[in-house]
This record gives structure tokens, sequence and C-alpha cells, in this order.
């Protein structure tokens, strides 16, 4: 069913002060409890004023166990070219003409 798309997927937290991890790229493979994916991590603390983000796509797997909410991005996003702003007290990615993607709560 996602195979193939582009997707944010924003990762459980354990605790309320563990950062914020958002993953944005593509799900290569969906096994039964996991999505191999590629793209890149952007992790937030509370009181950042910007994200860290990681400098070159990667290949993990994500325990579907681990996922709080997946949303499916739009097709012609340009993963190698994603910028980010801040609206109000949130950060947004940009996704050109579409309704911007949250990645901080």
């Amino acid at each position: 069913m996602l195979r193939g798309r582009k997707v944010k997927i924003r990762l459980k937290r354990a605790v309320s002060e563990q950062r914020v991890r958002v993953f944005v790229g593509t799900v290569l493979d969906m096994e039964n409890a996991w999505l191999k994916v590629e793209g890149k991590f952007y992790t937030l603390a509370k009181g950042e004023t910007k994200p860290r983000v990681d400098a070159k796509l990667k290949i993990l797997c994500i325990p579907r166990e681990s996922i709080n909410i997946i949303r499916i991005l739009p097709d012609d996003l340009d993963l190698n070219n994603i910028k980010y702003e801040i609206k109000d007290t949130r950060m947004m990615i940009n996704v050109g003409g579409h309704e911007p993607v949250s990645i901080s709560e």
C-alpha cells in the first residue's frame, strides 16, 4: 500500500522530554512488523530553533510499533531539497503547493 510513496513518519516518544523525531522519505518495502525506508531524520528538542537534519539520505528499517503517525506526501516532493520554516510556534516543511507538514509538536 505505501511501497514507493513519499511519507512523513513521526516516531513515538517514550517520555515527554525525548526529542521529536520525524523521518521524511520513501517507503522501499513493507513487512509485517517493519517499514524499509530511504530518507532523512529531522530531530528537534524543546527550545531549539531549528531541527538537526541528516546530511545524506539513508536507508533503514523502522519497526511499526515505534511509529506514531504516517502522512503521505506528494510524489513530486524533492527529498534532497526540503525547506522548512517556523509558522507561529511550529516547525513546518514546505511541500510545494500542498499543505505544509509539521515536524514539531
